[in-house]
């Protein structure tokens, strides 16, 4: 759970899927950096280790802090099994709206596939349609995905996962309400004026930002429109 402008917003979570079992051990995000902070990271990239049509054996997924751009490791299941297949996939101003998992005979996890708001898919592991377990809370696209427990052992690597959602609408706000909140401010000319003399020291980043923020409505609302599409 987050807390923003005093509001509460509530983060849920998918069914597990896949197996756990006495050595199972438990890879959780929110473990890493606390569920109050998670909206502060955007899932960057995913990266998995696949033994030939098996399983997952290995799983990373690298985050964004949001504020400060810094990368950072948040789940990391490496496996020291040889010969193994690496797929990969980076996220570049794209979320996570649907989320699909592939289940063994013996209930265990053996491929999940994620696909963006920008249309792009990418599947890890295996599976054939007999398998696929379609997960309800993303059918009809109005969720983001923001975060992933991972379950695994040394025996048989990554064996269950779910996701941490919530709304689209509501993840939305919590990124973009401090870009609107800005767009508001320099509407008043002494706050723009400030905010110019100091243009020339600031980040690359913060003067795109600011340059936005400044635009007409018809346009800014073009942009706005097109990071969340």
């Amino acid at each position: 759970m987050s807390t923003i402008n005093d509001s509460e917003v509530m983060i849920k979570t998918t069914c597990n899927y896949g197996k756990i079992n006495e050595n199972s051990r438990s890879y959780d995000v929110c473990d890493e950096i606390g569920g109050e902070n998670l909206l502060n990271y955007k899932i960057y990239k995913i990266i998995c280790q696949i033994k030939s049509n098996e399983s997952i054996r290995g799983i990373k997924f690298i985050y964004r802090n949001i504020n400060d751009g810094k990368e950072v490791t948040l789940i990391n299941v490496k496996s020291k099994e040889f010969d193994l297949i690496e797929q990969e996939m980076t996220f570049t101003l794209e979320d996570i709206i649907d989320l699909r998992a592939w289940v063994s005979d013996n209930i265990s996890l053996i491929g999940f596939e994620v696909t963006t708001n920008k249309g792009r898919s990418q599947k890890f592991g295996y599976g054939n349609d007999e398998e696929l377990r379609k997960i309800y809370e993303f059918e009809n696209k109005e969720n983001n995905v923001v975060g992933f427990n991972v379950t695994a052992d040394d025996s048989n690597g990554v064996t269950a996962l779910y996701a941490y959602y919530l709304k689209k609408r509501t993840y939305a706000f919590v990124l973009y309400s401090g870009i609107f909140s800005l767009r508001i401010k320099v509407k008043d000319e002494k706050y723009r004026k400030k905010i110019e003399n100091k243009l020339s020291k600031m980040s690359e980043k913060n003067k795109i930002l600011y340059r936005i923020c400044c635009l007409p409505d018809n346009q800014f609302f073009q942009v706005i429109k097109y990071t969340l599409c």
